[in-house]
């Protein structure tokens, strides 16, 4: 199925979808339209409806805490099996849960014109393309299977893990409501990050997938001129106009990159941080079972799984973004490589130093946060930044049980040592007899 990038219908089909999650969980309060239905637009009701479902997931979440710690016997079968080290790592994952999420919702309204400028942009460029070649195919369906299903597929595993982890770890057969009401809001608020992390991956998505369509046209172009097909003025002059068309297409681009970083950027830091904190200490909590030979259940399982998505949500991402930097590069590159062909044409020997310059000037990437690049190397630092804390960690935990050891056990007298009188506390005022 093709839909036509004319006037922004393939765009909306393709990522509306992901757009509505986004809405429908109260973490932006626009829904995405096409140029034909007036573009990207919040109404009155949109944002009601959105600070209300914001309101609702964080009083849920905080009301069903304060009801299992309120109730002796269910805080007692909640919190008696974990270590003050546990329970002050539970606490800083419900507590920064709260606060990426409203982060991001407090930042992404701050940017919301930007956001919908930014989505706008996007369609303008869709339809410039159309409308400047119009033999170019738009593969949208395969686009919106990609980020629609794999979506959807990760969002009910990951809600299914979730509930099965926090019933595993709340242990209590009473309470049940507020046990769902913990399990069902928490899942939301942390569903929501991931969401948004896969929403800044298909932005980036689709601006690498424009710059490889601006080198495709471009590599036939190139064809053509090795091919002599451009032979008179007129198919000549007609050539550039089009092969500036492509120029254009790729400082558009560019702009709609750092539109991207202006309105992703932060949330996508947020989002960052908040991974590595949640496997800092998950990875924690399965060491601890480990190293203490705890037996094999189902709590091992549920935070494997649990881990495996945001580990997947780091790696995708940082993936993108080095996709996306590699085929900019690629991109301006080919277009540098225009008066290669036109040797003898001083106009376009001087667009190109022209192009050069621009390009020294805009060689934009992908960010998270204000400076730090999105690529492969953003890995590295997550992870060694994860093993780092989860060793001082564990040794932490080996301390904790050797102080646990030496006060579980009574001083060895050994045999061939009498007590003269009982030890007690030696004092200044005994050394001046």
């Amino acid at each position: 199925m093709q839909r036509n990038g004319a006037d922004g219908a393939g765009f909306v089909y393709c990522y509306n979808s992901l757009y509505s999650l986004l809405f429908y969980w109260g973490v932006i309060t626009f829904r995405l339209h096409s140029q034909r239905n007036g573009g990207p637009k919040t109404t009155p009701l949109q944002f009601i409806y959105a600070m209300a479902m914001r309101l609702a997931l964080i009083l849920g979440f905080v009301a069903g805490i304060y009801v299992k710690l309120n109730d002796p016997q269910m805080s007692q079968a909640m919190f008696s099996h974990m270590t003050p080290l546990v329970k002050l790592i539970f606490s800083w994952e419900s507590l920064s849960c709260i606060v990426s999420y409203l982060h991001y919702c407090v930042t992404l309204d701050g940017h919301r014109r930007r956001h919908i400028r930014l989505l706008a942009s996007m369609q303008l460029l869709d339809a410039r393309i159309s409308e400047g070649f119009p033999q170019v195919q738009w593969r949208y369906q395969r686009t919106r299977s990609k980020y629609w299903y794999g979506t959807v597929g990760i969002t009910i595993s990951y809600y299914l893990v979730t509930l099965a982890l926090m019933l595993d770890t709340t242990r209590c057969s009473c309470g049940l409501a507020s046990t769902l009401l913990i399990a069902c809001t928490y899942s939301w608020l942390t569903g929501s990050l991931g969401a948004m992390g896969f929403v800044h991956i298909a932005l980036m998505d689709y601006l690498r997938l424009r710059y490889r369509l601006i080198m495709k046209l471009l590599q036939q172009f190139y064809k053509g001129i090795h091919r002599g097909k451009y032979a008179t003025v007129q198919e000549q002059e007609q050539l550039h106009q089009q092969i500036g068309k492509l120029f254009d297409y790729s400082k558009c681009c560019s702009q709609l990159l750092t539109e991207m970083n202006g309105v992703c950027g932060a949330v996508a830091a947020t989002g960052i941080f908040y991974d590595f904190t949640h496997m800092t200490c998950f990875v924690y909590v399965l060491c601890q079972k480990l190293l203490r030979f705890e037996r094999l259940d189902t709590q091992y399982a549920f935070l494997t799984l649990h881990l495996v998505v945001h580990v997947y949500k780091v790696i995708i991402t940082c993936s993108y973004g080095y996709s996306l930097q590699r085929e900019k590069r690629n991109c301006l590159r080919l277009l540098s490589e225009y008066a290669v062909h036109f040797k003898h044409s001083k106009s376009i020997q001087s667009f190109i130093e022209c192009f050069q310059h621009w390009r020294m000037h805009n060689n934009h990437v992908a960010t998270i946060g204000n400076s730090f690049a999105c690529n492969v190397s953003m890995i590295y630092v997550v992870f060694n930044g994860l093993i780092s804390y989860v060793i001082v960690l564990v040794q932490l935990l080996f301390q904790l049980q050797q102080k646990d050891k030496q006060q579980g056990h009574p001083l060895v007298i050994p045999k061939d040592v009498e007590l003269i009188k009982p030890i007690g506390q030696t004092t200044h005022q005994d050394f001046s007899h």
